[in-house]
């Protein structure tokens, strides 16, 4: 008896000894290429490097903001960048411009500032240096993947929102654009033929972006990354080991992923939110009616609102008994009600963690619906751009928040609006089981790209996860070269036996001719 517990214990201790030597992975040196002007990307990309670094790897992040305060284990170089964020996200809070007009500007411009980057003065030596691994932050130009080969180290890439064509190509991920969710449009019933039409037409648009997108980018590629030293830009993208996409199932809905293509939502949150500064402790604390958080976001800014629709604002929440938690950018408030508190820059996963928080009033980025749905807390959406209104409509379609239509907004269409998600209990009711699903899971969103990370480090990137579809064109991954083939051979097969049978034909009438004549 005693002989088999020896055996059972020292089994169990082996294999807990084989299990901690499987998912430790020695420090290793990894290089993080952030090059995009949009803090809110940047800040998820920031809070997985923080991570990293605690689990002992020594990071080097490039990105054009500088984090709030140094972290042991990384090193930065910001490159800095202009206002062209701001200056866009201004002219959609003015007059709405077309988005398909603006695009191509988009793409332009983000490729360009990527070129900056990889060819900033402070960024050229690391070339000369030595990397384990390689995360591009993604956001159209995924010509800086080139760095994988430059360092023969596996690549990986972060995407701050849900899986698109852009994202998808890199893996060979499948799209089902028939019945999964498309990140702009939002959740639909699949069922019905229009939502099924509007998935279509939306696919095509975007492989028109993307085809478009790949055209201007190659020559950043060929330049930067010669033929003669580095594989083609195709390669490259085809050799992308994982993607972690800052989404999850609870809130885009289910579709098929393969291995390498993580969901990894909510990394920006906090298992523990940190203390707040004092004065907003205070304010929130004290707000015996519950507090409302009002913010659009990094990029957005309320400065920049039109005259008349800040008038609105002021005059509906100013009006109300709950307290206000306003990110506001500059020193001085037109007119600020009494139940108004603001500050230019605010730790929103920490406020919408205060048990008071009753509403979130946001513009519908994926980053800060994710913190609210991690916290229970309803929503009153603005979209403004891009995907903010389709994540805003499948707050809607979820029962937890209503959508503001920004064109039409004023005092009495937005006053109407909050009463109702402020007064109506199913809202909040919806929010916190909303909530618990969204927090259900085996791991946290940090624990589990940790994990996938160091097994792409652990694996000399994991080449065994690679999918072959992703090595198809678009006429092998969809069997249309069998299908010609098929369709060949079916036409030929036809064509034989058909002059066969004509021949049998024409041979049975000389046959019979000739036993007429005699």
């Amino acid at each position: 008896m005693q002989l088999s517990v020896f055996i059972k214990v020292t089994s169990t201790f082996c294999s807990l000894v084989l299990f901690a030597a499987v998912q430790s992975v020695e420090s290793s040196r990894i290089l993080c290429i952030d090059p995009i002007p949009g803090k809110s990307h940047v800040l998820i990309a920031q809070n997985l490097m923080k991570g990293l670094a605690d689990r002992g790897h020594e990071i080097t992040m490039v990105s054009p903001f500088k984090l709030s305060r140094p972290v042991a284990n990384i090193r930065e170089i910001v490159v800095p960048s202009d206002d062209y964020v701001h200056r866009q996200m201004k002219k959609f809070l003015e007059n709405r411009p077309n988005m398909l007009i603006e695009f191509p500007k988009l793409i332009k411009k983000m490729l360009s500032v990527a070129n900056d980057t990889i060819n900033y003065a402070e960024f050229l030596p690391l070339k000369q240096e030595k990397f384990d691994l390689v995360i591009v932050g993604y956001f159209i130009a995924d010509f800086v993947l080139g760095f994988g080969p430059h360092f023969d180290a596996p690549t990986i890439v972060l995407w701050a929102g849900g899986i698109s064509k852009l994202t998808a190509d890199l893996v060979g991920n499948p799209r089902e654009i028939a019945a999964s969710q498309n990140m702009v449009l939002g959740k639909q019933d699949v069922t019905q033929f229009t939502a099924r039409l509007k998935n279509f037409l939306f696919a095509c648009v975007e492989s028109l972006m993307v085809t478009y997108a790949l055209y201007n980018q190659k020559p950043y590629y060929d330049w930067n990354f010669p033929s003669d030293r580095y594989p083609s830009y195709e390669d490259v993208r085809r050799n992308v080991s994982l993607l972690l996409l800052n989404s999850h199932f609870t809130h885009g809905g289910p579709r098929p992923y393969l291995q390498n293509a993580v969901e990894v939502g909510g990394l920006q949150i906090k298992p523990q939110p940190d203390p707040l500064p004092k004065d907003i402790q205070d304010w929130l604390d004290g707000a015996e009616h519950g507090a409302i958080y009002f913010c659009l976001g990094s990029n957005l800014k309320s400065t920049d609102l039109p005259s008349h629709k800040m008038e609105a604002f002021v005059k509906s929440l100013g009006s109300l008994k709950q307290r206000i938690v306003w990110k506001w950018e500059t020193d001085s408030f037109p007119n600020q009600p009494g139940n108004v508190l603001t500050k230019k820059w605010l730790p929103q996963d920490d406020i919408l963690a205060h048990k008071n928080v009753v509403l979130f009033v946001a513009h519908g980025g994926l980053g800060g619906l994710a913190e609210a749905r991690y916290h229970g807390v309803p929503i009153l959406g603005i979209p403004i751009f891009a995907e903010q209104s389709g994540n805003v409509a499948t707050v809607v379609r979820e029962g937890w928040g209503l959508e503001v239509n920004y064109e039409t907004l004023n005092e009495v269409t937005f006053s109407a609006l909050l009463n109702e998600v402020l007064t109506n209990l199913s809202y909040r009711q919806r929010a916190q089981k909303l909530s618990a699903l969204y927090r259900d899971r085996p791991q946290t969103a940090m624990e589990t790209a940790c994990y996938w990370i160091e097994y792409v480090i652990r694996h000399k990137g994991a080449p065994h996860m690679h999918y072959q579809g992703a090595d198809l064109n678009f006429f092998q991954l969809y069997m249309l070269d069998v299908a010609v083939v098929l369709l060949l051979a079916g036409f030929l097969v036809f064509h034989v036996i058909k002059i066969s049978i004509k021949t049998i034909i024409k041979l049975s009438g000389r046959k019979s001719t000739k036993q007429k004549l005699y």
